[in-house]
């Protein structure tokens, strides 16, 4: 081969390369940048034209959290760090104080607990008047510590007073309660001292449960047990052993006398007793089960 052919060769050989390259950067190099360049420009001229808006969202949730901050920091209610059987019942008693006298007997049912929080759960079951019980279960719910009334079931009964022998209404109650509890740090501040919730003036408006007309119970002259205002405790083969309504204990079978009426039926398995009673004319079943505690 001449020099002047090799030459040749290798000129046409570099202007391969050379055109090769510039056709790659101008046909699809460049073409590529391109449009990655033009979409950054728009995702950037999109970003610019929310911006207005984005500060005003930050300019509003910078308001609200001081908003919230401020709400805290004059937080009413708080949650303890921990609840007891006898922190609960030493509660009950300062709400007992401002809302009048309520007879109750309390069980604890167990804990329920969550990530952060959880709540322990007692069984309320006692009576008084509609008045004590509207003020209690208000001061429950509105007073410092986090308390809740999961479930409530409320009867009206007639009774006569034994010293000033005339009829007055009782309220009997079973409550289901929630003491709340929780390990997040600064929510159980602020428990001590006064909690003027509890001599707030709470209007309690009708009493729903007071009868129309009077039934005129007669007086329980015997001192029998008075099932509506009872507790039963224990279900034993053929007999059951209930607290009567002034706290005291009794052994009954079947067919044995109660305030107006009968126990007719015991069923162990289910830790039932059933009564049949006389109101004035009107036959009426009654159904006590045992409650059962931790």
């Amino acid at each position: 081969m001449s020099y002047a052919l090799r030459n040749t060769v290798v000129l046409a050989a570099f202007l391969v390369v050379i055109f090769g390259a510039g056709f790659y950067l101008t046909k699809v190099s460049q073409p590529k940048e391109e449009r990655q360049l033009r979409t950054q420009v728009a995702s950037l001229d999109k970003t610019i034209g929310e911006r207005p808006a984005v500060e005003s969202e930050l300019k509003e949730s910078e308001q609200q959290l001081v908003s919230m901050k401020e709400k805290y920091s004059k937080r009413f209610k708080v949650i303890p760090s921990n609840d007891t059987t006898a922190l609960t019942y030493a509660y009950l008693n300062r709400i007992m104080d401002a809302s009048g006298f309520v007879k109750f007997d309390m069980l604890y049912q167990g804990a329920r607990s969550f990530k952060q929080y959880g709540y322990n759960l007692y069984n309320l079951k006692g009576e008084t008047s509609y008045d004590n019980l509207f003020r209690f279960i208000w001061y429950l719910e509105h007073a410092k510590l986090m308390y809740k009334v999961g479930d409530l079931t409320l009867s009206g009964l007639e009774v006569r007073d034994q010293t000033s022998d005339r009829p007055q209404t009782v309220v009997p109650f079973t409550m289901e309660l929630h003491a709340y509890y929780s390990t997040v740090a600064g929510l159980s501040a602020g428990q001590s001292g006064e909690d003027p919730t509890l001599y707030k003036n709470v209007s309690i408006g009708l009493n729903y449960f007071k009868p129309l007309i009077s039934s005129e119970p007669p007086a329980n002259v015997l001192g029998l047990v008075d099932v509506e205002r009872s507790d039963l405790r224990a279900v034993m083969g053929d007999k059951v052993f209930i607290v009567d309504q002034k706290g005291v204990g009794h052994i009954l079978r079947v067919g044995d006398e109660v305030y107006l009426g009968y126990l007719t039926k015991i069923d162990p398995g289910k830790n039932e007793a059933e009564f049949t009673l006389n109101k004035g004319g009107i036959v009426d079943r009654v159904v006590l089960k045992v409650r059962f505690g931790k």
